[in-house]
């Protein structure tokens, strides 16, 4: 019977701890982002780093956009790139779109339009509407996939079904055809 209360005390005891971590976490993140809108970039800064070393997927993107732009720090797109690696492990849309066009572009990580596409996808699958729109593009252009019209088509429809503002030439055959023609 004791040592069935110690397991069960020892048990609770790391329940309250990983709680405890999680709501300090929630909480750091918070208070980033109050001090993200208030532009005190310092205290923005400060808070979102605690959180991402919690491995807060929030805070670790949020903290990638700091490095990515230089607010509050000087601009380091090797560490954005790092910090949206570690949110996109976490299946963190926004980062998966944002990593997906570091690698595009070659920002902070070496080009790489292939892993790109695939990461747009993910954050497309996973829901990101922004993430659809730029998949459509990368389709209608070729762009780290075969270039595929019918395919484009689906991913802007598909943004625009979520609320992301397609232009109406870009939502036919003909349109995306016209835009993307080589």
């Amino acid at each position: 019977m004791k040592i069935r209360f110690i397991k069960y005390a020892v048990l609770l005891s790391i329940v309250a701890i990983v709680s405890t971590g999680c709501v300090l976490s929630q909480m750091a993140e918070r208070q980033g982002n109050k001090a993200y809108l208030q532009s005190d970039y310092k205290t923005a800064l400060a808070k979102y780093t605690e959180a991402a070393q919690d491995g807060n997927a929030n805070a670790q993107y949020h903290l990638a956009v700091m490095y990515a732009e230089g607010q509050g720090t000087e601009k380091d797109l090797s560490r954005a790139a790092g910090l949206l690696e570690q949110a996109t492990a976490q299946g963190h849309s926004d980062a998966q779109l944002m990593l997906g066009l570091f690698n595009i572009y070659g920002d902070g990580v070496p080009a790489n339009p292939a892993k790109g596409a695939e990461l747009i996808k993910e954050s497309a699958v996973n829901g990101n509407d922004v993430g659809m729109y730029y998949l459509g593009n990368l389709y209608a252009a070729g762009l780290g996939v075969q270039k595929d019209i019918p395919t484009a088509l689906h991913w802007m429809q598909q943004a625009k079904e979520a609320g992301f503002p397609v232009k109406e030439e870009l939502l036919t055959q003909e349109g995306l055809t016209a835009l993307y023609a080589n």
